[in-house]
């Protein structure tokens, strides 16, 4: 397939975690709105945490000269380990096609009053679609729609700022259970994030024209991800108790500007809910084994992921998350182990062309 520039893999980056709960507000609220201002703080630390851990990631996959979840994540060199490892990561993924066909039936609900089964099953449908085109198809599809995705999220961001909304309600909220106060916050989103982004970290940088390329779209990726997160806080924070009675705020505050923002924004909204869905769907089937069986997997897990996910999206965020976020803290602490073993070991393989130095 075509080598991605730096460009294609900042793209890719942001279609991973510009999902359901994070364009629509929904997460960014859970983590970092309800603890008010002090949310910039769990905002910044993050974004610094997500470019050291895609560079980390980054180096392991080319050092290594491989994307296999367990390689990327376990330092204990030893098959079943990383098998183990693996396939922990997928059935993580696998949960998100739950989340995501949940909050395509929300989004279809809260904007136009359709059933919230009609919406999880176009989400399942698209996933399947992709994922069966295996990572060709995701990135192709990335590099097409999620430029889209960002400049719509960040005008409507900007304008719910610049129209000043006042408080409607109170301003101070009980954290939740799993995330009690802001450092905790920020690392568990932090967390949960990087487990997502692990499977698309790797094939971007097997993937890359080179070594430079690879680092520039991870780090530009994650720097372009903080930067939103912070911006999105700014907006939702503008009538916080309008932000937390809603599954998804953003475009409750975009209905607020304009009826038509209001449709535009659920589009939107929509295919952000598509790009994470289908990157971490395509995440769970590279554990698959090629097969005349696997593309009947990929369809049946889909099927059996809507049907869970009727269980509604404003609770899985609300739980779900978080419990990956505290998985995804072992994790991270897996990579940096993985990533300081890497940087003792031999030179790393080189990747790309043959200018790379």
């Amino acid at each position: 397939m075509k080598k991605l520039n730096w460009i294609e893999i900042t793209s890719l980056y942001i279609g991973i975690i510009m999902g359901a709960g994070f364009a629509s507000g929904r997460e960014c609220w859970q983590f970092f709105g309800v603890f008010g201002n002090k949310g910039y703080y769990g905002a910044a630390a993050s974004t610094a945490c997500f470019v050291i851990i895609a560079c980390m990631l980054t180096y392991i996959a080319r050092s290594k000269g491989t994307a296999d979840l367990g390689r990327l994540i376990c330092p204990i060199e030893n098959s079943f380990a990383y098998e183990a490892v693996g396939w922990v990561v997928a059935i993580i993924y696998y949960s998100m096609i739950i989340a995501m066909t949940a909050a395509g039936g929300s989004l279809l609900n809260q904007q136009f009053g359709i059933s919230k089964a009609a919406g999880g099953v176009v989400i399942a449908a698209l996933c399947i679609f992709t994922v069966l085109g295996d990572f060709e198809r995701v990135s192709r599809i990335f590099r097409l729609i999620v430029p889209v995705l960002f400049t719509v999220g960040i005008v409507t961001i900007l304008l719910t700022i610049r129209a000043g909304f006042s408080q409607s309600g109170a301003v101070s909220f009980t954290p939740g259970r799993m995330s009690p106060n802001w450092p905790v916050s920020a690392v568990v989103f932090m967390a949960y994030n990087t487990i997502g982004m692990i499977a698309m970290a790797g094939s971007c940088a097997m993937n890359a024209k080179d070594r430079k390329n690879a680092y520039a779209g991870a780090i530009s990726g994650t720097l372009c991800l903080g930067a939103l997160t912070i911006l999105l806080l700014r907006a939702i924070l503008c009538d916080m108790e309008f932000s937390s009675g809603l599954d998804l705020p953003m475009l409750g505050f975009a209905g607020r500007i304009s009826p038509v923002l209001s449709i535009i924004y659920a589009v939107i909204l929509y295919g952000a809910v598509y790009s994470t869905g289908a990157s971490t769907y395509y995440g769970f089937s590279t554990k698959l084994k090629n097969g005349r069986y696997k593309k009947w997997i990929i369809t049946g897990g889909a099927i059996a992921g809507f049907l869970l996910g009727l269980t509604g999206f404003k609770r899985l965020v609300e739980f779900l998350y978080p419990a990956q976020g505290y998985i995804g803290i072992i994790f991270i602490i897996m990579i940096v182990i993985n990533f300081c073993r890497e940087l003792k070991g031999p030179a790393p393989v080189r990747m790309g062309d043959s200018n790379e130095q």
